[in-house]
C-alpha cells in the first residue's frame, strides 16, 4: 500500500481509529509506532506530525472513548427517575454494541492509573447514575440503602452484562436465543431484578 504523503485530518483519523483497535483489542501495551505505521500504511513521521508521541496518542484516543461515551449516554431527567435509571443503563449497553473497541479502551486498565485517575475517568458513568439513584431514593421509589450502594450493584450488574455479551459468551455459551428470548430482553430483566431488593 503506497503511504500517504499528506498528513492531515483523514490520516489522523485513521491512525485514532486504527489505535483504538489495537488499544481496545490488546491493551495499551500492544500500542507500538511500528506496528501502528504498518498497519495503517504511513510513516512514523505522520504520527509525530499529527500528535506528537505515541503517548500523546494514546491519549487521544482514551480521550475519544471517553467524549463517545459521555455524549451518547446523557439522559436528560424526567418526571419518572427510575425509568430515567433504567435509560441510563440502556444507553450503556448501546453504546458498548456501537462501540465494542472502544468499551475496553473506556473501561480497562491503563498503564499509570491511579485512584485520582481512574475516579476522573470514570466521573461520567458514576456522577449521573449516583444522581439518578438519589433521585429514586428522594422520591420515595427506592429505600434501604447508601446511593452508592445501589450504583455500585447496577453499574457491576450492567457491565457484567455488556462484558459478556461482547466477549460472545450470552449468545453462545447460554440457551435462551432458541427460545426466543433476546439479548435485549435478558437486559431489561437484569435491570428491574437489580434495583428490586432497594424497591419501596
Amino acid at each position: 500500500m503506497a503511504r500517504p504523503r499528506v498528513h492531515d485530518e483523514a490520516l489522523a483519523q485513521v491512525l485514532l481509529e486504527e489505535a483504538t483497535r489495537i488499544v481496545g483489542l490488546e491493551g495499551p501495551d500492544a500500542l507500538s509506532l511500528r506496528r501502528l505505521t504498518q498497519s495503517a500504511g504511513t510513516s512514523t513521521s505522520a504520527i509525530y506530525s499529527l500528535y506528537g508521541s505515541r503517548d500523546a496518542l494514546l491519549a487521544a484516543v482514551y480521550q475519544r472513548a471517553l467524549g463517545s461515551f459521555g455524549e451518547a449516554t446523557v439522559v436528560s431527567p424526567t418526571e419518572e427517575p427510575l425509568a430515567d435509571l433504567f435509560t441510563m443503563g440502556v444507553l450503556y449497553r448501546q453504546w458498548a454494541l456501537d462501540h465494542p473497541q472502544m468499551f475496553p479502551v473506556m473501561f480497562g486498565r491503563r498503564p499509570n492509573d491511579t485512584a485520582a485517575s481512574i475516579r476522573e475517568r470514570t466521573r461520567s458513568t458514576v456522577e449521573p447514575l449516583l444522581e439518578g439513584v438519589q433521585r429514586c431514593l428522594d422520591a420515595g421509589i427506592l429505600k434501604g440503602a447508601h446511593p452508592g450502594t445501589i450504583a455500585s450493584q447496577l453499574w457491576s450488574s450492567v457491565h457484567g452484562f455488556v462484558t459478556l455479551e461482547l466477549d460472545g459468551l450470552l449468545a453462545n455459551a447460554l440457551p435462551g436465543e432458541e427460545q426466543g428470548i433476546t439479548a435485549q430482553e435478558h437486559f431489561e430483566t437484569l435491570l428491574r431484578a437489580s434495583v428490586a431488593h432497594w424497591r419501596a
